[in-house]
């Protein structure tokens, strides 16, 4: 097969063309007509379920004799995260997309490569009628991002094939052929506002300019969390000083790292000109912890007013406090190469009048050490009194022996002219979920390299969008 003829306008012809459609989690209808609709004008069966869950077949080529077939998975959704100056409306506006060199990008917001670039990519192919495959099962998923209730809910019975190629990866040079599991949890703490500070002076915190990133890839490159920062340095002042919080809000989505965090505390005035001084000196020690990509990071103090001067008591004060000194975050056990097999994201923390409501993930590819950790975790939910909310997501070990995956190796060796780095991946794919309905499923994960998603700095590599999209070629033309 002759690679070289293929380029990728046809794949970037529908990363614009669905660049332009909202895909907020949750909100999938209008990506999914638009999917409908190509495979109506294709007349390709396909099968769209309740949830917007679509399933697309295409025969075998008339140049494949093989009686096979194969899957190629992508999910339809995608992260929505913007600057914080940003306006822009995920709901009801397209994303601008640009090109800045080798690199495909998004004005202000997420690019939305994860993974809308696995859609372009499989949209290419169905399309295409030149490529060399076998029968296709496509399949298009939605809410990855969040809860993946779609790969939950798929109904899987009519598919034929157990080879599954997901495009949901980020990095060309590794084979995922295993992912993670995680649970999601939501800690509330409820209680009433006692307190009344109208004789004291109500401050505004701000913790930001963190990097941000994907909480499995990223979550071991060492860019802090600011969340985590605001309950150290919340703790610091309340040693020292006379301290009611009011508000306490940062993050957006338990599967990002936190860019920012802010609070609302009532302070005595005296206190304010030492208050300003331990920002100081905090920032100066948080800078020097955080070496990667510190530069944007700062602490600020700013007056502001508010019409209603109720708060939080001391207590309750306290316990939110010392519930983000104590909680874990980052890293909590790695193999002996430093790739994190259990880690922690505090990803969002928020508050109404009367409850403070904490969201975190476990990301774990080993199973009894994040017992232990769970462990630990119950012992915070005993002591602090907490409400706890808990949702779990599937992890897919992968066979011992493959010939599905060690086809997949020979190919990319050659076509690469180097071996790729089979990884189990400490990333939650819905490769679980496909595992637990379709047995002895084979499964690899491949996608062109996606650099800081889940982040407005975002980005794709062009070049690497064909190497990818040229080996996918290669694979389906063996089978």
């Amino acid at each position: 097969m002759n690679i070289d003829e293929y380029d990728i306008n046809t794949v970037m012809k529908y990363f614009y063309e669905i660049s332009n459609i909202p895909r907020m989690s949750g909100k999938e209808e209008k990506i999914a007509d638009y999917i409908e609709c190509f495979a109506k004008k294709r007349n390709l069966n396909y099968v769209r379920d309740s949830y917007h869950n679509i399933i697309i077949t295409k025969e075998a080529s008339k140049w494949n004799e093989s009686d096979e077939s194969i899957m190629l998975q992508c999910h339809l959704d995608m992260v929505c995260e913007k600057e914080e100056f940003s306006t822009h409306d995920f709901l009801f506006q397209g994303l601008e997309v640009y090109i800045d060199g080798d690199d495909l990008k998004a004005k202000d917001t997420t690019l939305g490569a994860d993974n809308g670039i696995g859609v372009a990519i499989i949209l290419a192919i169905l399309d295409s009628h030149k490529i060399s495959h076998p029968k296709i099962e496509a399949i298009f998923t939605v809410q990855e991002e969040t809860t993946m209730e779609g790969a939950k809910q798929i109904d899987v019975s009519s598919l034929q094939s157990t080879k599954m190629i997901c495009l949901d990866n980020m990095n060309e040079e590794e084979l995922w052929i295993g992912c993670a599991g995680a649970k999601i949890f939501e800690y509330e703490i409820h209680e009433k506002q006692l307190c009344h500070c109208s004789d004291e002076t109500l401050v505004k915190i701000g913790i930001n300019g963190f990097r941000g990133g994907h909480s499995g890839k990223d979550i071991a490159k060492g860019r802090g969390n600011p969340i985590k920062e605001m309950g150290n340095l919340l703790n610091i002042l309340y040693q020292k000083y006379d301290i009611h919080l009011k508000n306490i809000y940062g993050g957006r989505k338990v599967n990002v790292i936190p860019r920012e965090c802010y609070s609302e505390i009532y302070v005595k005035y005296t206190d304010l000109s030492k208050i300003n001084r331990e920002l100081i000196h905090f920032h100066k020690s948080l800078k020097k912890s955080i070496l990667y990509d510190n530069e944007n990071i700062s602490v600020t103090l700013q007056n502001i007013t508010c019409s209603n001067d109720d708060c939080f008591d001391s207590a309750t004060t306290k316990k939110v406090i010392d519930l983000l000194t104590c909680l874990k975050n980052g890293v909590y056990h790695q193999d002996k190469y430093g790739n994190p097999l259990v880690s922690l994201n505090i990803g969002k923390i928020e508050n109404d009048s009367n409850s403070i409501k904490l969201s975190f993930s476990i990301r774990s590819n080993r199973t009894k050490v994040e017992k232990k950790l769970e462990n630990e975790l119950q012992n915070l939910v005993y002591e602090y009194h907490l409400q706890e909310t808990v949702s779990e997501l599937a992890g897919y070990e992968h066979k011992e022996r493959s010939r599905f995956i060690d086809t997949c190796k020979t190919i990319y060796k050659q076509y690469f002219k180097r071996n790729p780095k089979v990884v189990d991946m400490h990333i939650c794919l819905e490769a679980g979920f496909f595992g637990s309905k379709i047995p002895d499923l084979d499964f690899i994960a491949i996608a062109p390299n996606i650099y800081d998603a889940h982040s407005p700095k975002e980005r794709c590599s062009l070049s690497s969008i064909k190497r990818v999209y040229h080996y996918i070629l290669l694979i389906l033309d063996t089978f």
